[in-house]
């Protein structure tokens, strides 16, 4: 009792304001002091898309509708249908010859139950000076993701896809494409696209661990407007 006494006077001392209820995933907690790490263990990011690192800076994403990339905030699929406009901040990034590498994909292709196609690739773009993305070398175009709807008999699916971004440095030098590194067209074949591993990726260039990550969700435009065949009833 009396632990409990103490860590109620702590609590009414140090945190008032802070509503016990807080937060629902994906609002930030802000008593949570290994966020945003958090939120990428607790929506699986890590290790469905790439192992433990320790983020070097915040990797920010906008599209042109104005919707930002928010670890783990849901976005609507209209508003990301093309690139967005990608920005960080890293001390080396000002060194001459600083190169970077960033990649986007989908690890619930074709939904987040049965990621059969884990992961799919939607973006790619490395040899980056700097952090002027525009001026990076792009491996594969922008395309935008393609959530399916659940099954209306599936009462357990999953209608969510996460998609991360993920940042590498190239601690040596450009990249040198290998028979696997085919440049994909925006609206080519789907093929090299599906079951794209980023840890492979990073693997076969060198490029150790991520410096930074961020993720957003996106469902089927029908399951976020409450109707379409494939959108379930509250158990």
């Amino acid at each position: 009792l009396g632990l409990l006494a103490i860590a109620s006077a702590h609590g009414a001392a140090g945190g008032a304001e802070i509503d016990p209820a807080c937060c629902a995933y994906p609002e930030r907690d802000p008593r949570d002091y290994n966020y945003p790490y958090s939120h990428l263990l607790y929506a699986g990011i890590v290790p469905d898309v790439v192992g433990a690192f320790v983020a070097l800076t915040e990797l920010r994403a906008q599209f042109a509708s104005g919707a930002a990339v928010e670890y783990g905030k849901p976005l609507r699929l209209e508003q990301m249908q093309d690139a967005p406009a990608v920005s960080f901040d890293l001390v080396n990034a000002s060194e001459p010859g600083a190169l970077y590498t960033l990649m986007a994909v989908d690890p619930d292709s074709p939904s987040r139950d049965r990621p059969t196609d884990r992961a799919r690739l939607l973006w790619l773009v490395h040899d980056i000076p700097g952090t002027d993305v525009s001026a990076g070398s792009t491996l594969a175009e922008y395309a935008p993701p393609a959530p399916e709807l659940c099954p209306a008999a599936d009462l357990l699916c999953l209608d969510e896809h996460r998609v991360a971004l993920v940042l590498w440095e190239q601690h040596f030098g450009p990249l040198e494409l290998e028979e696997e590194d085919v440049r994909i067209p925006r609206g080519g074949p789907e093929g090299p696209r599906l079951r794209y591993k980023a840890r492979d990726f990073a693997a076969r260039h060198d490029l150790g661990l991520p410096v930074a990550v961020n993720f957003l969700e996106v469902r089927h435009p029908a399951a976020e407007s409450g109707g379409g065949p494939g959108v379930k009833e509250e158990l």
